[in-house]
């Protein structure tokens, strides 16, 4: 597709509202308007837009804070979750963190501050209720770690799309406008039955259907429980927040939705951009992991043999051993060569254990994982992706992965972290394209069965 001098974006101004219309290559054309800002963050610090190559939903809205599809400052990731933790205590009638308003200027300016990171990481408190958070795989696992950090003598717990044999899921729950809808969640015997309040941690709400779709899944289950809903968008028309409340009212369940940002978006005209195929990575090498700071994995695996950490948050994490992820870092990073300008990259899920590796290691750090999200590239002045690469790593299911923009990074050494290395010559392809651009440490967290 001929993309030259057709992506337009033309932004208006209310009296109340912002109102911001984005134009691309007539495949799509949407209107959003923000009614409302924590801290008057403008939008335009918190997303952008691109297009999904997907036919269920053809628009994204490319978050600038969670390190996913952009490569982010950890400061700025963690300081996203540290401010929907705030949003939570200050509902709760719990004193918000001292250091929100320089989160707030921190995220604005695009400027991290390390000393504002730590110092409203070691901010801690105890929520009235007994609580369970849930993250959303796969976008929101390090966002909902991230908000869960702030509370004690509570419980986490994130979604996810893999398969783990020889455990049966709590509940399954559908996300039916994603490129891989089905959520499991593998929450250890008591804990959901257990929790007075549980807290659903998402990035944006854009229809409320996959909010309502996992609270009715687990009130079906677990009845009798007070929700919470935080994330840093919330587009909701009034129609899709009615909805909501009715399913709430028919099941007499309490449900509160706090974001960070709150508005609506007017689709005008969206299609699936044509694409010419993303030849999957070739390319060989020979180089073997750093097995050397590796970590005792539970017992658990995927149907590849993959293997699992015990504070990634997928089968469960209270807060005391949440602590122990702080030290994990910190440890790692002094195991490793030191760069000043770092790039660590995660994989898929396993977003949350990058950033607390890369705030560690300081500098000018960055933080990426790679994605299941198909999303259209192009060269072209404003528009956010405009590159991308295409893999697989059957320690992961076998499932295409992407990145976006790696070879524009401002980076001078490479941390590639995964969870678990099976099949080493499977990785090749992508250490080969990731050491075009700079040297690569690759760790490898657990060890091989």
């Amino acid at each position: 597709m001929n993309t030259t001098n057709q992506s337009t974006s033309s932004i208006t101004y209310g009296q109340n509202n912002l109102r911001t219309r984005y134009k691309y290559w007539g495949k799509m054309d949407i209107e959003v308007t923000v009614t409302d800002s924590y801290g008057d963050l403008p939008m335009e610090s918190l997303f952008s837009m691109a297009l999904r190559v997907n036919k269920k939903r053809q628009f994204l809205f490319v978050s600038k804070l969670i390190a996913k599809h952009l490569a982010v400052h950890p400061a700025i990731a963690l300081g996203t979750g540290s401010l929907l933790a705030s949003l939570l205590m200050e509902k709760s009638g719990l004193q918000p963190i001292p250091q929100a308003k320089q989160i707030v200027e921190m995220i604005e300016s695009g400027k991290a501050c390390l000393k504002t990171s730590h110092e409203s990481l070691a901010y801690r408190t105890v929520l009235p209720e007994k609580t369970v958070f849930i993250g959303m795989a796969e976008t929101a696992t390090g966002l909902g770690h991230a908000v869960f950090h702030h509370f004690d003598e509570a419980a986490y717990i994130h979604t996810t799309r893999e398969e783990i044999i020889g455990i049966s899921p709590a509940f399954v729950f559908e996300e039916e406008h994603s490129h891989a809808t089905s959520h499991k969640v593998y929450a250890p015997a008591g804990m959901l039955e257990d929790a007075e309040t549980i807290v659903l941690i998402d990035d944006e709400i854009s229809t409320g259907n996959t909010l309502l779709n996992l609270i009715t899944a687990l009130d079906s289950q677990f009845p009798g429980k007070n929700y919470i809903s935080l994330s840093i968008l919330d587009w909701r028309s009034d129609g899709q927040k009615q909805k909501l409340e009715k399913m709430a009212s028919a099941s007499n369940l309490t449900i509160d939705v706090l974001a960070l940002l709150t508005g609506e978006f007017d689709l005008n005209h969206s299609e699936s951009p044509e694409e010419a195929e993303v030849p999957e990575l070739g390319g060989s090498g020979n180089q073997r992991p750093n097995r050397s700071m590796q970590f005792q994995a539970i017992e658990l695996h995927s149907a590849t043999g993959q293997y699992y950490l015990p504070f990634t948050g997928r089968f469960g994490l209270s807060s005391s051993s949440h602590l122990e992820i702080g030290k994990w870092a910190e440890k790692m990073a002094e195991a490793v060569p030191s760069s000043e300008k770092p790039l660590v990259i995660g994989i898929g899920e396993n977003m949350y254990l990058p950033l607390r590796f890369a705030l560690a290691l300081g500098g000018d750090a960055l933080v990426q994982t790679t994605t299941r999200s198909p999303i259209f590239a192009a060269e072209e002045k404003g528009y956010p992706i405009k590159e991308k690469v295409r893999f697989k790593l059957p320690d992961a299911e076998d499932v295409d992965q992407f990145l976006y923009n790696i070879s524009r990074a401002d980076i001078d050494r490479i941390y590639l972290l995964a969870e678990s290395v099976v099949d080493e010559a499977s990785w090749q392809p992508l250490i080969s394209y990731l050491e075009k651009k700079a040297p690569v440490e690759w760790l490898a967290l657990t060890d091989k069965k």
